[in-house]
């Protein structure tokens, strides 16, 4: 083993198969999102009569937490090939990374984690060292937790509870308007409940399609005192008929890239949850909320727990194409939840009379926690993207040929545009991919 790989020893990844590869590189770092819960927050409001202490969520690993098991760490390797049998070695290392299931990552320090390869690159060498191939892995660290129910059984959990969170978002909303008994704080409701709904209507643009604008239309043209349960039941049924179809909008090159396809589903529920923050964001100089004040968070809080429940409900049913979109489909949503959590409870602090404290509904973090660990789940069993240098010059056709060979054989004419497709060639790479040009396939 050459010099510069002595000082790294004690890795060994176990691939799905119970095959360990002891892994040389020149360092390893990682990243992670360690997700959590404050054991006890002293300033959040406690509901009335209760003693116990209240929780929040947390993205600090340093503070006291109980582990949700789904954070996750990025880990990036570039592992190392040298010598004779370096081609022979990389290529069975390589193999093993495209096979399904989970795998087991032990670095010089820490415990064993639970580990899902999302995409590799290949490079062997051009000029700078002979007889060496180097191996770029992404690795993404998930839950050691197995499921002994079947994919259908834990989707059809997780939508029973989704359609429970729902339900009591809207029963409480029609106990809230049903309480209100003076006009003006009435009145206010109303205004802050419609300004709500527009911003549903113009947020979510798949929700303007004809099966779903009529439903918002009788949405918009009901009486909020005397209707409210109906609206809001109304309201959880086209997020989620928006966030399904969302899902199955696919342009012409979609079809082929196989690239993540979860930004333009999550591109409408951002921009919505920050419509939500900013209608109800009070100054941080503000210690104490209004009675409307309440009201109006109440009434995004509401919105936006059914906005991501459902988009938890439609992602699940999503067909992933690759590891990465769905490791991306997880964590996007998760972020999207705790954006909202840490926002509402940060707000939730300002009320200082118990009297007007609202109960939020427990199962929106359980939702997503259980949404996000089906779709990681999924993963596993999903294409890796692979990308090769290439250590010479090649046609497109060549390429294809060499490394999809059985879709070439079958259908070459669209194995090649899936090609371009995937890669974003210009025309001068169609007839030429020069010596050093990353290309990605997807095995």
């Amino acid at each position: 083993m050459v010099d510069f790989l002595k000082g790294n020893q004690g890795i060994t990844w176990t691939a799905p198969d119970g095959k360990v590869f002891n892994i040389k590189t020149l360092e390893n770092e990682y990243t992670r999102k360690h997700i959590g819960e404050v054991k006890e927050n002293p300033k959040a409001p406690r509901k009335k009569g209760s003693t116990a202490p209240s929780k929040k969520r947390i993205q600090d690993s340093n503070d006291t937490f109980s582990d949700l098991g789904i954070g996750g760490r990025d880990i990036p390797l570039n592992c190392y090939f040298v010598g004779e049998n370096h081609y022979t070695e990389a290529e069975n290392f390589i193999a093993a990374l495209c096979q399904t299931g989970k795998s087991r990552l032990q670095l010089a320090y820490g415990d064993e984690m639970t580990v899902n390869v999302l995409n590799f690159t290949v490079k062997n060498s051009l000029v700078e060292r002979i007889n060496s191939t180097v191996v770029t892995v992404n690795f993404h660290e998930t839950s050691k937790t197995t499921y002994p129910t079947s994919s259908k059984s834990k989707q059809k959990q997780i939508k029973n509870k989704a359609e429970a969170a729902k339900t009591s978002v809207a029963q409480n909303l029609d106990e809230t308007v049903k309480s209100i008994t003076t006009p003006t704080r009435l009145q206010s409701f109303t205004s802050n409940f419609s300004s709500m709904l527009n911003k549903v209507s113009e947020g979510l643009s798949t929700a303007s399609s004809v099966s779903l604008k009529s439903i918002m239309t009788d949405i918009l043209s009901q009486n909020i005192g005397t209707n409210m349960f109906t609206i809001a039941s109304q309201l959880g049924i086209v997020m989620y008929q928006a966030a399904t179809l969302a899902n199955r909008i696919k342009s012409e090159a979609s079809d082929f890239s196989l690239t993540s396809g979860v930004e333009s589903v999550f591109g409408q529920w951002q921009g919505l949850i920050s419509g939500f923050i900013s209608s109800s964001e009070t100054s941080s100089q503000k210690t104490s909320l209004t009675r409307e004040e309440i009201d109006n968070l109440l009434i995004n809080d509401s919105a936006a727990t059914e906005a991501i429940i459902s988009l938890g409900e439609a992602l699940i049913e999503k067909d992933y194409e690759t590891r990465q979109e769905a490791v991306d489909a997880a964590n996007n949503l998760k972020d999207l939840e705790q954006q909202w959590t840490e926002f509402v409870e940060s707000e939730c602090e300002k009320i200082t009379d118990l009297e007007d404290v609202f109960i939020r509904d427990p199962g929106l973090t359980d939702i997503v926690d259980s949404a996000a660990s089906e779709i990681l789940e999924q993963s596993y069993k999903l294409k890796v993207e692979k990308t090769i240098v290439l250590s010479e010059d090649m046609t497109v056709i060549d390429f294809a040929y060499k490394y999809y060979s059985e879709e070439f054989a079958e259908n070459p004419d669209e194995t090649i545009k899936r090609l371009i497709t995937t890669n974003n060639f210009g025309d001068d790479e169609f007839f030429l991919l020069k010596r050093g040009t990353g290309v990605k396939i997807y095995v």
